[in-house]
């Protein structure tokens, strides 16, 4: 019986034994294996702070390589996460590099666990798609993945403007007008929904311009543009783009044939449009027409 006892403890004394002396064996790596930790990480605060002194003597593209090699080092610390979004914050709005910005917010989009840091990111991502990079399909999407994702946010106003404005962009005239109408709805005291009320009568307008089919459909929009923007002015009668809806509102008079009628309103707005000399030229073309009808 006593045997039986022993040799549990016998194997157990022995196999003690030898973990010591693998652990022996393999304390000088384990160590070696730390120092090398704890140098990475060290390294990479360095680097990190080292980047900061060059972006600060304005070095930029120096300030994003180092900001690079932080994120290489440590691509799933904190340190590294913001090392790549100092990266790609200094190339979106210092050194207009916007294709690999967009790729290093979109990654950081992706795969950090920072709720902050991913808000930023996904919202300087919106602005290179939308007024960077005219990627108008992909902003689309992304704004409307925003709106989803953060539907209290106040930008979300502006987001569903962007993609209003990225139809119209896209021709998609239809689904323009209807995303116009939900900002406007949806958003009823905001600069947006200002912006929206304009945009709708540049909308229409343009629609007519690229009407294929007969004549009398293209008037048809015109006249619903004009519609549009006195709607703007009856709403919001001392908007800074005042002058803009009256001078849409003469393009349409003068695509309809109404040629006195916009003539009258285009010299109206000479003096306060933003740009008078194109109302000097669209005067010029409206005698010129007329002058040819004379004869």
């Amino acid at each position: 019986m006593q045997k039986k006892h022993q040799m549990p403890f016998k194997k157990d004394r022995f196999s003690k034994m030898r973990s010591w002396g693998l652990a022996k064996r393999l304390a000088p790596i384990l160590i070696a294996l730390l120092l090398h930790s704890a140098c990475t990480v060290g390294s990479a605060k360095n680097r990190y702070l080292f980047a900061e002194k060059l972006w600060t003597d304005g070095k930029y593209e120096a300030a994003v390589a180092e900001f690079e090699k932080v994120a290489q080092k440590d691509p799933n610390g904190r340190l590294g996460q913001q090392a790549l979004f100092r990266a790609a914050n200094t190339q979106a709005f210092f050194l207009q590099q916007y294709e690999p910005a967009a790729r290093k917010f979109s990654r950081l989009a992706d795969t950090t666990t920072e709720p902050e840091l991913a808000w930023e990111s996904k919202r300087h991502l919106g602005e290179l798609l939308f007024s960077r990079l005219g990627q108008h399909e992909a902003s689309i999407a992304h704004y409307r993945k925003l709106l989803q994702d953060y539907p209290q946010v106040s930008e979300s106003p502006e987001f569903l403007f962007r993609i209003a404005k990225s139809q119209f962009l896209l021709s998609q005239f239809s689904d323009a007008l209807g995303t116009y109408s939900s900002v406007e709805a949806r958003y009823p005291d905001t600069p947006q929904a200002e912006a929206a009320a304009l945009e709708r009568g540049i909308t229409l307008y343009t629609r007519g311009e690229h009407l294929p089919g007969p004549r009398k459909e293209a008037l048809e929009t015109y006249q619903q543009a004009i519609q549009a923007f006195q709607r703007f002015l009856q709403k919001f009668p001392q908007s800074p783009r005042a002058a803009e809806a009256r001078f849409g509102h003469a393009e349409c008079l003068e695509e309809m044939d109404q040629l006195e009628a916009a003539a009258q309103l285009y010299a109206s707005i000479e003096k306060t449009y933003p740009s008078p000399n194109v109302i000097r030229i669209k005067l010029a073309r409206i005698r010129e027409r007329q002058n040819q009808k004379s004869r």
